[in-house]
């Protein structure tokens, strides 16, 4: 049957759309002190579900002629005591669709969130002003991708395989199967609904604003890493995205991996997966570039360290976080060199960094009941503050070497370490610290780039099987 754009309008506004479990959880638990929900509070619920967002937008379209910018926006024309009755009221997605269906709509919102993250930190490079404006049109342009699932989910299923396909003619199959071209059909109901005047306007070809120009060059990046499975970017495509976000070419692409890698993080714990994971690679493009110049890794050590980090990727929800990070541990040692290799979990009770895990060569001594208090040790102290990593080396040295433990300091003039605070969802879990011992071996780049990967991986392993179990609990 054919659709016209009337009777797409209806439909799509007829459905009721769902929220998150997540989102109706943290609602309650914030209703136990009223004072605690705030604009701020609730945008960042909408922030982390695309469903209810659109909700929110909807209903604030229809209600005033006052054009919407922002999703704060939206909650203080609604009023915060009906966004809180928005989400007591409408329905559980995990419990009015099937598991199969509601899996599709989290893979769609992962992807939708990492494009508006993506485009808000082009517009924080590009220093524009209004980047949550950026963020919420880039988190809601692809509203129709999910919300096809709810009023046809064969057709929906459609839809994915063109915009899954390589094949570059998918306005030609999207008309073919809804009589309309996606574009065509989310403008018509954008412009009825009168949302953000950054969504409408960013369906049209036909635009002046950079801001629209980064959605759509976002949303377009988007699409060739889930149709290729990969982020070996086009040279094209590249060379598109460097312009637009005045950065090095050579850089670009190491640059859009480092959002990927920060996006994925900040919404991990709130979206129930991220697919989009699998597709990152050990080393960006910019790096392997960067590494014929400075030296190919031996096959051998790309070799191992591709196995610890399919380990640390393939972790279940059994794997316990000592286990993680004794594997990530194994990957410093064995497939990136170091001589040794501590980590330090953080008590917050006596505020000190405690030994938790070392691989350190055999002719080296054990570091035995190491603690250090950060209320003595500046260093730690400020390290600590933030996720961060320090590279003391010959030239440095001076200036950090007495505020180290004395287990810990340097045993060469020229030797080089590496200290990285690690959290795990935002909080403090310890300290990575990594040498090269006694030996006369350098840091070089690739050493500094492995090192940065695990620590990724790991961090990404541990909060993955956070949030498994946090789903088998509720599933229970």
């Amino acid at each position: 049957m054919t659709y016209k754009l009337s009777n797409w309008i209806k439909m799509f506004s007829d459905c009721e759309i769902p929220i998150l479990y997540t989102s109706k959880h943290r609602i309650y638990e914030l209703q136990r002190d009223e004072q605690d929900i705030t604009v701020t509070v609730l945008t960042e619920i909408a922030r982390q579900d695309p469903g209810f967002s659109i909700s929110l937008l909807r209903h604030a379209g229809r209600s005033t002629k006052k054009e919407i910018t922002t999703l704060s926006h939206a909650i203080s024309l609604i009023s915060i005591p009906l966004v809180i009755k928005m989400l007591t009221d409408l329905p559980i997605l995990e419990k009015v669709l099937d598991k199969n269906t509601a899996a599709k709509i989290f893979t769609v919102y992962a992807h939708q969130y990492q494009i508006a993250y993506m485009a808000k930190e082009w517009s924080v490079l590009r220093k524009e002003s209004e980047n949550n404006e950026v963020f919420t049109a880039a988190l809601n342009r692809g509203f129709i991708r999910f919300l096809l699932y709810i009023v046809d989910s064969n057709k929906a299923d459609e839809l994915e395989k063109i915009y899954l396909s390589p094949d570059e003619n998918h306005k030609i199959k999207e008309k073919e199967l809804l009589g309309y071209n996606v574009d065509e059909i989310a403008q018509a109901i954008a412009q009825n609904w009168q949302l953000p005047e950054l969504i409408q306007e960013s369906y049209s070809g036909k635009h002046h604003n950079p801001k629209i120009t980064g959605i759509r060059l976002a949303t377009e990046l988007m699409h060739q890493i889930v149709s290729q499975s990969s982020v070996q970017y086009s040279e094209e495509l590249i060379n598109r995205a460097a312009e637009y976000i005045r950065v090095p070419i050579k850089q670009t692409p190491g640059k859009i991996n480092w959002i990927i890698i920060y996006s994925i993080r900040d919404s991990q714990q709130y979206l129930p997966y991220q697919p989009l994971l699998q597709f990152l690679m050990s080393y960006s493009p910019s790096i392997r570039k960067e590494s014929k110049l400075s030296g190919t890794i031996p096959p051998q050590k790309n070799k191992a360290l591709s196995h610890y980090i399919n380990l640390l990727r393939s972790n279940d929800s059994n794997s316990t976080t000592l286990e993680l990070i004794e594997i990530a541990v194994s990957a410093m040692k064995e497939s990136v060199g170091f001589s040794r290799v501590v980590f330090m979990s953080f008590d917050s009770n006596e505020k000190c960094l405690k030994m938790y895990l070392q691989k350190i060569n055999k002719e080296l001594p054990k570091l035995k009941q190491l603690s250090i208090s950060l209320e003595l040790n500046k260093l730690f102290n400020q390290l600590l503050k933030k996720e961060q990593s320090l590279c003391i080396n010959s030239k440095n040295q001076h200036k950090f070497s007495d505020l180290l433990p004395n287990t810990l300091r340097p045993m060469r003039t020229n030797a080089a370490i590496i200290i990285n605070s690690f959290y795990v969802n935002k909080k403090i879990a310890g300290c990575f610290f990594v040498d090269h011992g006694q030996t006369d071996k350098a840091l070089t780049s690739n050493d500094l780039q492995s090192f940065k990967t695990i620590c990724t991986e790991l961090k990404a392993a541990i909060e993955s099987t956070i949030i498994k179990r946090k789903s088998a609990k509720r599933a229970a």
